[in-house]
């Protein structure tokens, strides 16, 4: 099994390989594991001093990159724009392209987000043949962005109208949501809120990250396409194993619950670990990790051979 491995947000390939390391040894010599390290330089990712760190007086403390961890670090994308995320996709492609095929995609946070607004975007683009990949296994993702500009435009435009003044200056920390006109575009609002309180947390990481959104001036085509379950009916089609920590902090649990809305039920097997933000390492929670990523593996190679009738 060849898969390829996406890493979190100011970390690095080589990091990701340290940090899969119980994982990787357990599975044994049959699973390949190739990462992709991403193209943009930045800020160090959040980290913290301790494996053990948890969400202390509201102050979020992560443990995506380990304070052991050295650079260079690094994003796959500059910024969640649809023009942004089709660069980073392309990006991705291209690796693809190069160095697979490959059977399954693993990836940590915001590599399990970049993922799987590709799986989704090729399901999109190419409905009638097989996805990308067999299977994945996604550790906490973080918020999904669509490549696609037509995705929510209508939402997007009403938004950014005049008539929705009063809205825009309130976002995002007044009674915004009371000055929406549907359940959609309040759901979408709500979301986006969401992610630029864990921006505004995480610091200056991305070299252009900007938290003024939705302003008097903004552009639609800077706007985000955050997908969300409750108003995006795409689902990923591939056997999926989806961890994530019970200690997370509740900004990022929150985005893994959204990401998890995304799959398709029947084809999910979900696991919480004790941990927050992190990749598990106690061997109990790796062995039971492994158990499902080989049973997703079969059931997509499986789903898999059914396109070659």
């Amino acid at each position: 099994m060849k898969i390829l491995a996406l890493h979190g947000l100011g970390a690095s390939g080589a990091l990701l390989k340290a940090q899969l390391s119980p994982l990787i040894k357990g599975v044994g010599a049959g699973y390949q594991f190739v990462f992709l390290d991403g193209a943009i330089p930045c800020g160090r990712g959040p980290g913290m001093l301790s494996r053990l760190c948890t969400d202390i007086s509201q102050r979020l403390t992560f443990t995506a990159v380990p304070a052991w961890a050295s650079g260079p670090f690094q994003s796959y994308a500059t910024g969640f724009s649809p023009r942004e995320m089709r660069d980073a996709l392309h990006r991705i492609d291209i690796f693809i392209k190069q160095k697979g095929p490959f059977d399954g995609v693993l990836g940590f946070s915001l590599g399990s987000a970049m993922a799987l607004s590709y799986i989704l975007d090729q399901q999109r683009k190419n409905p009638d043949t097989k996805p990308p990949f067999c299977f994945a296994l996604f550790f906490s993702p973080i918020f999904i962005a669509s490549p696609n500009d037509h995705c929510y435009e209508s939402l997007v435009d009403r938004i950014l109208d005049d008539e929705h003044s009063d809205f825009r200056a309130e976002f995002p920390d007044g009674d915004f949501a009371s000055l929406l006109d549907s359940e959609d575009e309040r759901i979408f609002a709500e979301y986006l809120k969401v992610v630029l309180s864990m921006h505004s947390s995480v610091g200056n990481v991305l070299p252009n990250n900007r938290l003024d959104l939705i302003s008097f001036e903004a552009q639609a085509g800077n706007i985000p396409r955050l997908l969300h379950p409750q108003i995006c009916n795409e689902r990923i089609r591939i056997p999926t194993v989806h961890v994530s920590g019970e200690k997370d902090v509740p900004v990022m649990a929150e985005q893994s619950r959204v990401a998890e809305g995304l799959y398709t039920p029947s084809l999910t097997q979900v696991y919480r670990h004790d941990g927050g933000h992190d990749i598990p390492f106690k061997k109990s929670e790796v062995l039971t990790i492994i158990s499902m990523v080989k049973d997703a593996a079969e059931k997509g190679k499986q789903l898999q051979a059914l396109y070659d009738f």
